[in-house]
């Protein structure tokens, strides 16, 4: 039994819900800046060279630099350590709500979500989905094309079954995840409403309850290794 096998799916619904607080989050509170992608950040970059304005170039750049950075590191960490990854993700993430909770609201907003940027793509490369699909849980355009098609294929495979039934599976899957994403979208607009800036520190909520499935999950894999070495 691998690692991912066990309660993959619970984890993966977990970040995603945090997923959709941090970017929810990023954009309340932040003047709509989204800080888990690097679209807008790239498409700014480039008006900003034409524009000449050098500080929001830089900005810009700083941005970008972090994000590649930290997607770097979790190719590097990927291969060079035997450990679980995930829990640096989860403690990254604790980290960086910390931090930006404290930081002033007339900071510039891309600087102020500088380490949202970090721990977003750490996290999109460590969470990279489960049950053998590939899915973000920091942003959720793709998890609804996955479930678009395949819900639209589920319909169409009527006299295949089991063609059917894996679209099926994905499309429950894939929206699930969606489901996931904008939980965490709605609580976190909830908490925003009543704490402003400092509402990031509720992002704590679900990477507690991420942090505890990932303990059960490790726990029981260890249980099963000694199950299967008394036998053999």
């Amino acid at each position: 039994m691998e690692r991912e096998t066990v309660f993959d799916v619970p984890v993966h619904y977990t970040m995603a819900i945090f997923g959709g607080f941090i970017g929810a989050y990023a954009i309340l509170a932040r003047m709509q800046v989204f800080g888990s992608a690097q679209t807008a950040n790239m498409i700014e970059l480039v008006c900003g060279i034409l524009g000449r304005d050098p500080e929001e170039v830089l900005i810009r750049i700083g941005a970008l630099v972090i994000f590649i950075g930290a997607i770097a590191l979790s190719a590097v960490l990927a291969k060079n350590v035997r450990w679980n990854v995930k829990y640096l993700a989860v403690l990254f993430d604790f980290a960086a709500i910390c931090v930006v909770g404290f930081l002033p609201a007339k900071m510039d907003s891309v600087k102020a979500l500088y380490p949202i940027f970090f721990v977003t793509a750490f996290q999109w490369c460590v969470f990279k989905g489960a049950n053998g699909y590939v899915s973000s849980t920091i942003f959720s355009t793709n998890n609804l094309k996955q479930t678009v098609l395949s819900a639209a294929e589920y319909l169409l495979y009527k006299d295949e079954e089991e063609i059917r039934k894996e679209k099926g599976r994905k499309a429950a899957f894939f929206g699930g995840t969606l489901l996931s994403f904008h939980l965490g979208v709605g609580f976190g607009y909830l908490i925003w409403l009543q704490y402003g800036l400092h509402s990031v520190w509720f992002g704590s909520v679900p990477l507690l309850a991420g942090a505890a499935l990932l303990v059960i999950q490790d726990v029981r894999v260890k249980e099963y290794e000694q199950e299967q070495d008394s036998v053999s």
